[in-house]
């Protein structure tokens, strides 16, 4: 079972931590961005971005706290 418990931990880490050049990316990704849309458009980029980083970012909590409910079952 300690096994078990160390693949969910890997797999969690794995799917959880973002690239390290993800900072990066973005920036390069959000001057195209500006370049190639118009203000209202580029806003609601804005927004349907911080909504998938915040979905993102509850699925990590339920993700880690389902790992944790397991390790403490077993």
């Amino acid at each position: 079972m300690a096994s078990n418990a160390s693949n969910l931990q890997f797999s969690n880490s794995a799917v959880c931590e973002p690239p390290l050049n993800a900072a990066l990316t973005l920036a390069k990704s959000l001057e195209k961005m500006k370049t190639l849309y118009q203000a209202d458009q580029q806003a609601k980029f804005l927004n349907l971005q911080a909504e998938t980083e915040t979905l993102l970012h509850r699925l990590q909590e339920l993700k880690q706290q389902r790992t944790s409910d397991e390790i403490s079952d077993s």
